[in-house]
C-alpha cells in the first residue's frame, strides 16, 4: 500500500513539476515538487527506493522537457545519493534540516538555469530574480510539510 501511495505521489509531483502554472506564485518563481518528494523520500523513508525513483523521475522529466542529455536523472540520483549519505547527521524532525532542502534547491535551479540560458548575465540576473526566491517559497513549503509530520509523530 505504502509503495503505491509512494508511485502516485511521485507522478503527481511530475505533473506539477511539468506544469508550473498549477502552484507558483508568479511567474518565474515555481515550487519543485519532484526535489520537495525526493527530499522527504529520502529522509522518512527507504533512501534505496528513492535512489530508483528519482532516476525514473529525471528521466520522464527529461523526456517531457525533450532535453535527452541525462542531466535530470543524473542531478535527481545524484541529490537522493548525498541526502542518504548524510541521512544519519541530520536532525529529522528538526526545521534547521530544511537549510538542505533549501542548498537542493538552489544547486537544481542553478543547474536548470545553466541549460537554459547562454549568456552569464541572464544567469547572475536568474539567481536573485527568481532563483532566491524560488527557495524561499519551497522551504516554507517543506515547513509545512515536516509541520504536518511532525504533528503526526
Amino acid at each position: 500500500m505504502k509503495f503505491l501511495v509512494f508511485i502516485l505521489l511521485s507522478f503527481f509531483a511530475l505533473y506539477l513539476s511539468l506544469n508550473p502554472s498549477l502552484i507558483s506564485p508568479r511567474d518565474g518563481i515555481s515550487a519543485k515538487p519532484i526535489v520537495i518528494l525526493l527530499y522527504f523520500l529520502t529522509l522518512y523513508w527507504r533512501p534505496i527506493w528513492a535512489l530508483f525513483v528519482a532516476f525514473f523521475l529525471g528521466f520522464l522529466y527529461e523526456i517531457n522537457l525533450s532535453v535527452l542529455t541525462g542531466t535530470y536523472p543524473f542531478l535527481f540520483t545524484s541529490m537522493v545519493f548525498v541526502l542518504s549519505e548524510i541521512e544519519k547527521k541530520i536532525f529529522k524532525f528538526k526545521f534547521n534540516s530544511l537549510v538542505l532542502l533549501g542548498s537542493f534547491i538552489f544547486f537544481f535551479g542553478l543547474v536548470q538555469s545553466l541549460i537554459e540560458a547562454r549568456n552569464a548575465k541572464i544567469i547572475f540576473y536568474k539567481i536573485f530574480t527568481d532563483l532566491i526566491p524560488e527557495v524561499i517559497f519551497n522551504i516554507f513549503i517543506g515547513f509545512v510539510i515536516l509541520f504536518f509530520i511532525n504533528k503526526r509523530k
